[in-house]
């Protein structure tokens, strides 16, 4: 076998190995083929494919550089897989290099450009650097809305990921950039205007009809807000749907949702995958009320939102802001968690329940914690994702740190763990002395979560998007969690919960320094004082919190309203 052959016996393997998802196999053979033909470009172009399977992004971002130094022709793939390694490196200035570069030399297509354009990271290292990326990012944003060249694209064939989620991050009001981010996704996919008629909807029903749509009704965060509600609600009067994407991953919650339809008297509706099809099997159902859990979480659900297909839509705090979006009527809040003005900052007309909208199961912990696992002091635990940690609030950690000279704080990994790397780095700067008594944990499952969260002294609230589940979850053993909310509903989830405990002196403050006293007086209680403390919270949220039967009716109430002015 000549020289030739035998490179392209080991691409073929690698290739092979590489389609049945053996990446390590894969890499070896591509590794081989390269040694006697170090500059072939599909070569280069499938083991970089292949370093990003594995999570190697710095050595396919190796591998792409050097494929682009031999200046071959058709070298556009190997702008396209960089792009997508410095997407998921979460590095904006690289992105923006990359783009500019790629621009000027046709390496990316119209598609390409506008995704480069839309990039927006989840996790900043100064203030400063985010004020300088959400200027550029405004501007960009401005441009496309302006640009009578956008593509336009099938949606059932091709998805841009719209950037919505990441931009709730980084502390700014995005009510006006989102309704400009409406306008370029409608744009992008003309199909959205020539489907978004009214001429669907049929006769009155006899009940009403009120559908609850998600990507995560299975085990996730949406599930445990919202299936109570799904439960709960009086079947002689609400026909109940439960729309699933086609995308929701398989779990015990999905499991439990698919087999309570008889108990609980709903109907199970998985949607298929084209969008039309979607469409259509929505609107066949005649819905009352289309209820959107969580915008801007799904990709796959999301540009549904830009289409009508029930007679009201209503979105609430699964995902806790504003939505841009004209079609979506209302959003459903709580008088426990709005401040003075607060339509200002929606789009959408806001709807106050009387208490916090969703009914919480009380969580079901195996092995509870011992009573000297709940008095430990000097336990400061942030118990919150990491892209929830402004820059800013560094300077609570550096102040506890400071202060609490026996203080030990802790944070979760994030499963990107390039966004811990970062953090990482960031705080290696930031804190510098006191670093040692910070202390990085891998992710949890939910016993051990809220185990960790009870053997706290105190539990940190990141201040620009909060606690929701997660203080839920810790109420189970009572660990205060000091927390500042803003103006903003998506900080005011904490405030609004110990509101609806009836928690007169709970720890909610107004400035950094009272945030750092207060969480530094909390982890210094004496044990009898922290466990009287936890225990005082914990009969609260039994009382107020957990599986709050006022809700429902309050709810129902809501939901038969909003028809009747409809009819």
């Amino acid at each position: 076998m000549d020289e030739f052959q035998k490179a392209k016996s080991y691409f073929d393997k690698g290739v092979e190995f590489f389609q049945n998802k053996n990446f390590e196999k894969a890499k070896i053979y591509f590794l081989d083929c390269l040694k006697i033909a170090p500059k072939s470009q599909p070569t280069l172009e499938n083991l970089s494919k292949t370093y990003i399977e594995l999570e190697l992004l710095d050595e396919a971002e190796k591998q792409l550089l050097y494929l682009i130094s031999l200046k071959k022709q058709n070298d556009e793939i190997a702008y396209k897989l960089l792009l997508k390694i410095y997407i998921l490196q979460n590095n904006y200035f690289k992105v923006e290099q990359l783009s500019q570069k790629a621009i000027i030399q046709n390496k990316f297509d119209a598609i390409t450009k506008v995704k480069s354009c839309l990039f927006y990271p989840n996790f900043f290292f100064s203030e400063d650097e985010i004020d300088q990326i959400r200027k550029k990012f405004t501007e960009k944003i401005s441009n496309l809305k302006d640009d009578k060249k956008l593509p336009e694209l099938n949606i059932s064939e091709y998805i841009l990921k719209p950037v919505n989620f990441e931009l709730s991050y980084d502390g700014y009001d995005n009510l006006e950039i989102n309704k400009n981010l409406q306008n370029i996704y409608s744009d992008i996919y003309p199909e959205i205007k020539k489907l978004n008629d009214k001429h669907f909807l049929k006769d009155k029903n006899k009940k009403i009809k009120i559908g609850f749509i998600s990507e995560f009704f299975t085990d996730h965060t949406i599930m445990k807000l919202f299936r109570g509600i799904i439960y709960k609600l009086n079947k002689d009067n609400f026909e109940v749907y439960v729309i699933h994407s086609d995308k929701t991953r398989k779990g015990i919650k999905f499991d439990e949702i698919n087999e309570n339809v008889i108990l609980y008297n709903y109907e199970n509706i998985i949607l298929p995958k084209k969008f039309e099809d979607k469409v259509r099997n929505i609107r066949e159902k005649n819905l009352d009320i289309l209820f959107y859990t969580d915008i801007h979480m799904s990709t796959n659900l999301f540009y549904l939102t830009m289409v009508k297909l029930a007679r009201i839509h209503i979105t609430s705090w699964g995902h806790p802001e504003t939505t841009g979006n004209e079609n979506i009527d209302y959003f459903l809040s709580s008088k426990y968690l709005e401040t003075e003005n607060y339509q200002k900052n929606y789009s959408e007309k806001v709807i106050l329940a009387n208490y916090l909208p969703m009914y919480f199961y009380k969580p079901n912990i195996h092995n509870p914690l011992a009573k000297d696992q709940l008095s430990q002091k000097n336990i400061y635990f942030c118990s919150q994702s990491l892209i929830k940690i402004h820059p800013k609030f560094d300077q609570f950690i550096k102040n506890i740190l400071k202060e609490d000279k026996k203080g030990k704080i802790i944070f979760i990994k994030n499963r990107n763990k390039y966004v811990t790397k970062q953090f990482f780095e960031r705080l290696r700067v930031s804190i510098k002395a006191n670093f040692d008594r910070i202390e990085f944990i891998d992710p949890l499952i939910t016993e051990n979560y809220i185990n960790k969260c009870g053997s706290a002294s105190v539990l940190l609230d990141t201040f620009w998007f909060g606690a929701g589940n997660s203080f839920h979850e810790s109420m189970y053993y009572g660990t205060p969690t000091v927390t500042l909310p803003t103006h903003l509903m998506k900080s005011r989830i904490v405030t609004g919960a110990y509101k609806q405990m009836k928690i007169t002196d709970a720890p909610i403050v107004g400035n950094i320094d009272g945030y750092v006293n207060k969480c530094i007086e909390l982890a210094n209680l004496e044990i009898n004082k922290m466990l009287d403390l936890k225990n005082y919270y914990k009969e609260q949220a039994d009382k107020l919190l957990y599986e709050n039967e006022n809700i429902i009716p309050d709810l129902e109430r809501i939901f038969k309203h909003l028809v009747n002015l409809k009819l």
